[in-house]
């Protein structure tokens, strides 16, 4: 049971409110527009272990309910490596409710955000397969300075293990979109989580490089 606990606490695929997995700025969509975002996110330190990685790939499609207020709906996946005997994948469906604060403009020099998400989460491991679940709530802020859009957030979920909870953690997530157009833009982020195990690892940091591509159609 303790190893189905730490596959759950691996995943970080995209459909979180969380820090590590927001690749988006604080800036709506606008009522009745879309947008669609695929990336890529490398972890280490994972479970307190120096060897161990986490790979997670995922994608989400979002939509303007109102001028300020989007919903995102995503899917992803998690492979943690370097742990001798022992694999896992973690997959998660889940959506996003993202509300606009504050926009930027003449008398405003930044926009900010909140966040509250839930995911559903399915592993298959080496040891068995389980299910649990993560919510998330998170303030983001974001800056045009094109054709950058520097952004930050912070924070802070739960993820349970077949209705016990297994994690919480806050996370501080600095990055950028690199805007090639009107629609489209490149996004890189660094995320600092910091993990609170109630499976027996207790209190860790560790770290998480993303990298994806969004698009406004």
């Amino acid at each position: 049971m303790r190893l189905f606990a730490i596959c759950m606490l691996l995943v970080v695929f995209l459909v979180s409110v969380s820090s590590a997995e927001l690749l988006t700025t604080a800036m709506p969509l606008g009522q009745g527009k879309w947008g669609v975002l695929g990336a890529a996110l490398q972890d280490s330190n994972v479970i307190n272990n120096s060897g161990a990685t986490l790979a997670s790939l995922g994608g989400f499609a979002g939509y303007g309910i109102t001028d300020k207020l989007d919903l995102f709906v995503g899917l992803g996946s998690s492979n943690m490596n370097g742990l001798a005997g022992f694999s896992c994948t973690v997959t998660g469906i889940g959506g996003t409710l993202k509300y606009a604060l504050l926009s930027e403009g003449k008398n405003l020099p930044v926009s900010v955000a909140v966040g509250v998400g839930y995911k559903s989460l399915s592993t298959k491991a080496t040891t068995g397969d389980t299910t649990g679940s993560q919510i998330g709530t998170a303030v983001m802020i974001s800056k045009v300075i094109i054709p950058f859009v520097p952004y930050g957030g912070l924070t802070y979920k739960k993820t349970s293990t077949s209705g016990t909870e297994t994690s919480t953690q806050l996370d501080l997530t600095l990055g950028s979109a690199i805007a090639w157009s009107v629609q489209g833009a490149v996004y890189v982020e660094y995320t600092l989580q910091s993990i609170n195990d109630k499976t027996g690892i207790g209190n860790y940091s560790s770290g998480q490089v993303g990298i994806g591509v969004g698009y406004a159609l």
